[in-house]
């Protein structure tokens, strides 16, 4: 009883107050998104590791992209304005979101389609999930997609402009001089994307930057 009592009056301390606070703006100042909420389990951390009084607390980083799932947050504790001490700490974070989904098989290579806004909890994925039908113009998926399944950034990817066995012309640029070049395409690629292309003249492989459906150019 005397244990548990010392326990619960570590956790209620103004430090662990901080701690909490200081972890809470850091993921809302860094992943927040519309419609969506938090959810924090501070019971992973052990608060005999921190000390009973502290000034401030910074997040100095956390140990992946994204905060889902079990993570280490790195807290830098101050006293008097300097550093104390740095400790790492372990915090359970979900998040609870209109994210969107697709209600279809979806296909490599096929625009996304048949999507709606559902609430679902996020609690392991390295990335945050798409909430906006706008972010999906010009994208395709990029991967097989399951009826059901939440859309996240890696999923998709542009529609390409030019695919694998293309004609383009190529543009050489030499100073003020611009040589072209026939070219045959060697892998798929999006405006602006940097591709492997072939000059059938010379036989040789070259990257290319690549400016629209019939061109590419060499910088």
């Amino acid at each position: 009883m005397i244990t548990y009592l010392l326990a619960l009056t570590i956790i209620c301390t103004p430090a662990s107050d901080k701690v909490e606070q200081a972890i809470r703006t850091y993921v809302q100042g860094n992943f927040a998104i519309d419609n969506a909420e938090f959810q924090y389990d501070f019971r992973r951390i052990n608060w005999s590791l921190l000390p009973s009084e502290l000034d401030s607390v910074k997040i100095f980083r956390i140990g992946k992209d994204s905060p889902f799932g079990t993570t280490i947050f790195t807290l830098g504790i101050y006293n008097d304005g300097d550093l104390a001490k740095a400790i790492p700490v372990s915090v359970g974070v979900t998040l609870s979101v209109d994210a969107l989904v697709t209600r279809t098989t979806i296909n490599v290579g096929d625009k996304l389609q048949d999507l709606v806004l559902e609430n679902r909890t996020i609690t392991g994925r390295n990335e945050m999930p798409l909430t906006d039908l706008t972010l999906l113009e010009g994208k395709q998926a990029r991967k097989y997609i399951r009826p059901g399944s939440i859309i996240y950034p890696s999923m998709i990817e542009n529609i390409p402009v030019l695919k694998l066995g293309d004609k383009v012309k190529i543009l050489i640029e030499k100073g003020s001089i611009i040589v072209t070049a026939d070219g045959l395409v060697r892998q798929k690629g999006s405006t602006g994307d940097i591709i492997r292309v072939v000059n059938t003249g010379s036989k040789k492989t070259i990257k290319a930057e690549i400016i629209d459906s019939l061109t590419v150019a060499v910088r």
